[in-house]
């Protein structure tokens, strides 16, 4: 009678014959800085197909031999559950070595197991992705909402946001409102009152409804301006303006001007103040009257106005602009 003995239990691994549609799976190879990604598209691929304990630890490799014991005569023999071990972790050490880019690749390339691998990159990336962890933090804290729109605003906010779920560091609903709310402009402080005073929270779907309405309400609540109006206005002014500054320039010409009879005169002075502080509507020097100057006044060369003799005649001798220079 042959009697069988062994040291290890024969146990049945699950195969994985789909396997290599890995390379279709993780799209992004391992980097230097997207660590936290990469390992978020591995994790959920290998532990759907039962494969993850052999990263973790959980499936260690059986013995690579058996004792066989025949009639009192022990032999070792290869034990098959190691041979079925090696198969599936070179595999996925096939897996691993093909998603890593080739700088990354020269870090684990004496490593013989899936494991290994694993652990080399852990221990290289541990504390890369506690920092890339801490800085999107950082930028959701910091987020603003500016000049942006509210649809640009939120899918900053939402990028952000599913980064860290993707990295396995998913933030709590009410974290994710405080981030958001915070990020709005003084505009909306009635808006994010309003959100905090409710006593039931609120999905960022369902908050994302109400923020493009209130947006467009805001944008129809602001005045508008007639262009038009506003282009007259300005040309009226304008005009205006350039007439009072002829007027002025006579009136100073007035102050230190001389009349006919080659005395100086006081009155055109008088006139010329009249004449810039009256609004935007110039005096005219020679008949006092709103709406003109001198110039465009037809008693100018009228011998027979009286109305400022002094000045007429001022006006009327072509020297009295150059006697002061």
């Amino acid at each position: 009678m042959t009697t069988l003995s062994t040291n290890s239990t024969f146990s049945v691994l699950p195969t994985s014959p789909h396997l290599p549609v890995v390379h279709h799976i993780v799209t992004i190879k391992l980097t230097r800085d997207n660590y936290l990604l990469w390992r978020a598209q591995i994790v959920p691929y290998l532990r759907g197909q039962h494969l993850f304990g052999f990263l973790d630890g959980s499936r260690p490799a059986p013995l690579p031999t058996l004792t066989v014991t025949i009639v009192g005569i022990s032999t070792p023999q290869p034990n098959p559950d190691y041979q079925a071990w090696i198969v599936q972790d070179q595999m996925i050490l096939s897996a691993l070595i093909s998603s890593l880019i080739e700088n990354i690749l020269a870090y684990v390339v004496k490593c013989t197991t899936s494991r290994e691998v694993w652990l080399t990159l852990e221990r290289m990336f541990t504390a890369h992705s506690r920092a890339r962890t801490m800085n999107i933090h950082y930028q959701l804290s910091t987020l603003q909402k500016g000049d942006s729109s509210i649809a640009d605003y939120f899918y900053k906010f939402t990028g952000l946001v599913d980064t860290l779920a993707a990295i396995d560091q998913p933030l709590k609903q009410e974290e994710q409102l405080s981030f958001l709310l915070a990020g709005l402009g003084s505009e909306y402080e009635s808006f994010v009152t309003t959100i905090q005073m409710r006593t039931d929270l609120i999905s960022i779907e369902s908050l994302y409804r109400h923020l493009p309405s209130h947006e467009l309400r805001m944008a129809q609540a602001q005045p508008k301006v007639d262009l038009s109006l506003a282009g007259a206005h300005f040309a009226s002014h304008g005009g205006s303006s350039s007439r009072g500054g002829r007027g002025g320039r006579f009136s100073t010409s007035s102050q230190s001007g001389h009349n006919s009879f080659g005395q100086r005169t006081n009155r055109g002075r008088g006139r010329g103040r009249g004449s810039s502080t009256n609004g935007s509507r110039p005096t005219c020097q020679v008949c006092g009257k709103l709406g003109h100057v001198a110039l465009t006044c037809y008693h100018r060369f009228d011998n027979s106005y009286s109305s400022d003799s002094n000045m007429q005649a001022f006006l009327a001798t072509p020297q009295s602009l150059t006697d002061d220079n």
